[in-house]
């Protein structure tokens, strides 16, 4: 049960880490909760989930049947840490840079926030990159522990979008323009080192089992 936590968490860190960079989602949410009020952001990443669980499905099937080939799992594993690099330092170089998160856009996306989720996430080429090095490891990790262990994993990335994206349109939906920038930044430093951390874990798991299948 451990390792289902383990699991979980670590998926809503890594995911969090990534929802909370301003992108095509973030835009869609603040425009339909000017609209619709709070619900606009839990119903954007309802349909933020439908292509992910999609994917999850087709990446496990293909991926199923690899399990017991180390090479291939360490190399998952290496590329998927190397990405986690990648994805905490372009969080720390944001954060250097003084992102900030700017509630007040009124720009009228025109899909409603079923379809914006759905459309803002299989239009970003940086999605199908995601699933295809940390979301391939998390499968690879996950599938070791059955479909509970896929379950676990799914919940805790889509719990990251919908914590992030609830609150935001919580925020617009009740007037406020702006995050607390020295808050906002503490969060993200957070996540970059976190992030950091388990890069490190992936990269030393996927050589160990390199070395192993050598």
């Amino acid at each position: 049960m451990g390792a289902l936590i383990g699991i979980f968490f670590s998926s809503l860190l890594i995911g969090l880490s990534g929802a909370l960079m301003p992108g095509p989602m973030f835009s869609v949410c603040v425009a339909e909760s000017y609209k619709k009020g709070f619900w606009a952001g839990p119903v954007m990443v309802v349909g933020h989930a439908i292509p992910e669980l999609a994917l999850a499905i087709l990446f496990s099937f293909g991926l199923n049947k690899f399990l017991k080939d180390k090479a291939l799992v360490g190399a998952i594993s290496v590329i998927g840490g190397l990405f986690l690099v990648w994805l905490s330092i372009r969080v720390f170089t944001e954060v250097r840079h003084g992102v900030t998160v700017d509630l007040t856009s009124k720009q009228d996306v025109g899909w409603g926030p079923l379809v914006g989720g759905l459309w803002s996430s299989v239009s970003n080429p940086g999605w199908i990159v995601w699933w295809a090095t940390i979301g391939a490891q998390y499968i690879v990790l996950s599938l070791k522990h059955g479909v509970v262990g896929l379950v676990f994993f799914f919940a805790g990335h889509e719990m990251a979008d919908l914590l992030w994206y609830s609150t935001v349109s919580f925020l617009v939906s009740r007037g406020r323009g702006r995050i607390s920038d020295r808050f906002y930044h503490a969060v993200l430093y957070a996540c970059s080192v976190l992030v950091l951390v388990f890069a490190g874990i992936f990269i030393t798991t996927g050589i160990i089992s390199l070395v192993r299948a050598a």
